[in-house]
C-alpha cells in the first residue's frame, strides 16, 4: 500500500460522525469487555479512568510502554491497499464509506494511592463524498497529556480520587479536496490542520467496596469536570473541548487459584442528553487464566470480544467491537478492530515481582 496515504490517514483528520459517543482513553482490554473500564480497573490505569481505584495498588505498578492501533474492519485495509496517492481515480471505492483509524501510546507509574501517567491518543475519521468535486470530510484529534492522580480514604471501604491533567490538543474538522491529498505532499496536507491548544482538566471519583469474597464495588467517576476547554496556541481557532463524562458502575470479582473472574456494568455520559440510553450502557466480563485472558461484553447493544496473552513482562491484547455511528442503537453500526502490546513490571508490598495488573501470583523463575 502507498505509504504516504497510510501516514495521512493515521496522522491527519475527518468529521466525527453524528451519533458516535466520544470516549477518551480508549483501551483494547476495555473494548473487548463491552467498553467497561472504570468499574473494574485495579492497576496504574486508574490514573486515567478512576483515580479512586489507586487505593487498590499494594506495591509498585509500572507500565513501561503501551502501544495500540485500531481500524474499522479488514475492508478498510483492503480499500486503502488499492489507493495510489497520486492517482485520483483509485479513490473511487472509498466514496460514501466511513473510515476510522486510531493510534495511541502511554506509560504510567503508580504506588499505593498515587500515580503518574503520560499518553498520546490520535484518532482520524473520514468520508469521501461529492463525486463531481471530491472532498474528504475529515475530523482529526491528537492529544498529548500528562496526568497526576491520587486516592484517599473517606470511610471504611470508601475511597475518593482526584486527577489533575494537562493536555495539548491538535486538530478539528476540515473538508479536504481530493487534489490536496492526491498531490502527495504531506507537508501541504498537514498545513490544513493548524489549530492547536492547551487545557487543564480535573477528574473526580468515589469508590465503595462491600465485604465478602465477591463483594461488589460501586464507582462514580466524573471525568473532565465542567468540560475541558482549550486555549489556542496555534492556528485560527482553538481545538474542540472535551465534554465532561459522568459515569456510574458496579463490578464483582472472584480470585481463585489459577483463575480470576471479573464482571462489570457501567452507565456512562449521564448528563449528555444527545445520546440515547442504549448508547450509554455497557456490560462486560473477563476470565483470566495464567497465560490468556478471555473477554466478552455488550456495548451499545452490540457484542464485543477480546483476548489477552501474558508472556512474563509482555502483554498482547486484541479486541473486536461495534461502535454506533447513528442517532440510536442499531441504526449505523461500524465494526472495529484494535490491537495493542505493552511491557509491564509490578512488585508487591514486599518488592516481589508479580504478574500483570497487580495480581499477587508470583512469576515462575526463568530456567
Amino acid at each position: 500500500m502507498n505509504l504516504r496515504i497510510l501516514i495521512f490517514f493515521i496522522l491527519v483528520p475527518f468529521r466525527a460522525f453524528a451519533g458516535e459517543v466520544i470516549e477518551t482513553h480508549g483501551d483494547v482490554r476495555s473494548h473487548g469487555m463491552g467498553g467497561i473500564w472504570m468499574s473494574v480497573v485495579n492497576n496504574r490505569d486508574a490514573i486515567f479512568v478512576n483515580p479512586a481505584a489507586l487505593s487498590k495498588i499494594g506495591g509498585i505498578d509500572w507500565q513501561v510502554v503501551n502501544t495500540e492501533i485500531g481500524l474499522n474492519g479488514i475492508q478498510t485495509y483492503n480499500d486503502l491497499g488499492d489507493v495510489d496517492a497520486a492517482d485520483p481515480t483509485t479513490y473511487t471505492p472509498l466514496f460514501g464509506k466511513q473510515i476510522w483509524l486510531r493510534a495511541g501510546g502511554r506509560t504510567a507509574f503508580a504506588l499505593p494511592y498515587f500515580g503518574l501517567g503520560l499518553y498520546n491518543e490520535t484518532s482520524t475519521s473520514l468520508e469521501l463524498h461529492n463525486p463531481a468535486f471530491p472532498q474528504f470530510q475529515t475530523h482529526f484529534i491528537s492529544d498529548n497529556g500528562i496526568v497526576l492522580g491520587g486516592a484517599f480514604p473517606i470511610g471504611p471501604r470508601i475511597y475518593g480520587g482526584l486527577a489533575l491533567k494537562q493536555i495539548a490538543r491538535w486538530g478539528g474538522d476540515q473538508d479536504l479536496d481530493l487534489g490536496v491529498i492526491a498531490g502527495g505532499d504531506l507537508g501541504n496536507i498537514a498545513d490544513q490542520f493548524q489549530n492547536k491548544g492547551r487545557a487543564y482538566g480535573v477528574d473526580l471519583a468515589v469508590m465503595a467496596e462491600m465485604p465478602g469474597p465477591i463483594g461488589p464495588r460501586f464507582s462514580v467517576v466524573w471525568q473532565d469536570v465542567g468540560s475541558t476547554a482549550f486555549t489556542k496556541t496555534a492556528g485560527s481557532d482553538s481545538p474542540p473541548r472535551i465534554h465532561d463524562n459522568l459515569s456510574v458502575g458496579m463490578s464483582t470479582a472472584l480470585d481463585l487459584p489459577g483463575l480470576d473472574f471479573v464482571a462489570g456494568l457501567e452507565y456512562k455520559h449521564i448528563t449528555e442528553s444527545e445520546y440515547q440510553f442504549g448508547q450509554k450502557l455497557h456490560f462486560g466480563t473477563e476470565i483470566s487464566l495464567p497465560v490468556v485472558d478471555i473477554r466478552g461484553g455488550i456495548s451499545q447493544g452490540y457484542a464485543s470480544y477480546g483476548l489477552g496473552f501474558n508472556l512474563f513482562f509482555v502483554r498482547f491484547d486484541v479486541a473486536q467491537y461495534t461502535e454506533e455511528m447513528g442517532a440510536y442503537p442499531g441504526q449505523t453500526p461500524q465494526e472495529r478492530l484494535q490491537a495493542g502490546i505493552s511491557i509491564e513490571l509490578s512488585f508487591d508490598a514486599d518488592f516481589k515481582l508479580t504478574t500483570k495488573e497487580g495480581k499477587r501470583r508470583k512469576l515462575k523463575q526463568r530456567r
